[in-house]
C-alpha cells in the first residue's frame, strides 16, 4: 500500500499536512504568510512578483531559502504551478478535470506523476504513484505543494 498524505484546512485559515513525518506539519497564518512547524521550522511568504510562495527554513536567527512556487498564468484557475526546490529540482503541480477534480505533481522535464491528489470530504488525499515511491521528497516539497494546492482550492 502506498503512503497517503492528507491536506486539511485549519479553522484559522491555515493548513495541516498529515503523513509526511511523525509530526503533522502545521501552517498557521500570520501577517504576510504562514509560520510552518512540524518536521522543522519554516516561513512561507507570498511573493506578488512571482505570483507564488517563498519558503524559508528557519535555522536559529537565520533564514535559508528552501524553495518557491510560481504560477504559470496571472489567474491561478487550473493553471499549472511550478515548485522549485533549493537543490534545483523543478516540479509541476497541475489541476485536471472540473466535475471530478484531480491534481498531479510531476517533473516538468519528464512525463508522469509522482503524486496524484483527489478532494475527499473537504480535504485532499495525496497518494504517491509507483514512480513517487522512489522519489526522495523532503518536507519542503510537501509544504510547497500543499500551500499551492490550498490556494488553487480557494482556501486563502
Amino acid at each position: 500500500m502506498r503512503k497517503t498524505v492528507r491536506l486539511t484546512r485549519r479553522p484559522d485559515g491555515g493548513f495541516r499536512v498529515d503523513g509526511v513525518a511523525a509530526t503533522p506539519i502545521e501552517g498557521v497564518p500570520d501577517d504576510d504568510g504562514f509560520a510552518v512547524t512540524g518536521a522543522g521550522s519554516w516561513r512561507l511568504v507570498w511573493n506578488a512578483t512571482e505570483r507564488g510562495w517563498l519558503l524559508h527554513r528557519l535555522v536559529g536567527a537565520q533564514r535559508e531559502e528552501a524553495g518557491q512556487t510560481t504560477a504559470s498564468a496571472p489567474l491561478p484557475l487550473a493553471a499549472p504551478v511550478s515548485v522549485l526546490l533549493e537543490d534545483g529540482r523543478l516540479f509541476r503541480l497541475a489541476a485536471l478535470g472540473l466535475s471530478d477534480p484531480t491534481v498531479e505533481l510531476g517533473r516538468w522535464d519528464v512525463p508522469g506523476a509522482y503524486v496524484v491528489g483527489h478532494p475527499v470530504a473537504g480535504a485532499w488525499e495525496l497518494e504517491r504513484t509507483a514512480a513517487g515511491t522512489a522519489l526522495e521528497a523532503p518536507p519542503e516539497l510537501w509544504i510547497l505543494t500543499c500551500v499551492a494546492l490550498g490556494q488553487l482550492d480557494g482556501w486563502y
